[in-house]
């Protein structure tokens, strides 16, 4: 069974299904070589990602090499049935851009604790670029969706407007 989405679908689950969740696996390369740690997230209105760390690795890896990939997956039941969401994208950090920090706050789950904490945590941004979402929790269907740059960021009643279109015959 096919369970194709338009976009404005396709979005709102990658945007509920990132919302519920706050752990994943975010994969940088450094020197060709690439890296997978285990992060804590949050989400902003564009699907911007946001990522608290004390330091590591990862920030010298962004530095070199920008592009990243978020992997947040459901339990990993068998090869047939899993739910998850791999956001590709260009990453910065606190570390370069200060006011990555106040920008964060505004979406923050615990700002408190995030200003309690503010001298010893740094951020991570990850704008997305591509974001490739696969439910086959139900019945097993692993067909993949991916959602570009243009549908990431539209106003959503853009969105619907471009879905009606490419359903509507064109009265040429």
């Amino acid at each position: 069974m096919n369970n194709n989405l338009n976009n404005v679908q396709l979005r709102e689950n990658i945007m509920d299904f990132l919302q519920e969740h706050m752990d994943g696996s975010l994969a940088t390369v450094k020197n060709g070589m690439p890296r997978c740690s285990p992060v804590r997230y949050f989400i902003g209105d564009d699907m911007e990602v946001y990522i608290l760390s004390a330091g590591g690795e990862k920030f010298n890896a962004i530095k070199e090499n920008p592009n990243v990939c978020l992997l947040v997956n459901s339990e990993y039941l068998d090869h047939r049935r899993i739910k998850g969401v791999q956001v590709f994208g260009k990453a910065t950090t606190s570390l370069s851009e200060p006011d990555l920090y106040h920008e964060a706050i505004g979406y923050a789950p615990d700002p408190f604790l995030m200003e309690r904490e503010k001298s010893q945590l740094r951020v991570i941004k990850v704008v997305p670029e591509e974001v490739v979402y696969l439910d086959a929790l139900k019945d097993g269907d692993r067909t993949k969706q991916t959602l570009k740059t243009e549908d990431i960021f539209h106003e959503q009643g853009q969105m619907v407007m471009d879905d009606i279109q490419t359903y509507i015959p064109s009265l040429d």
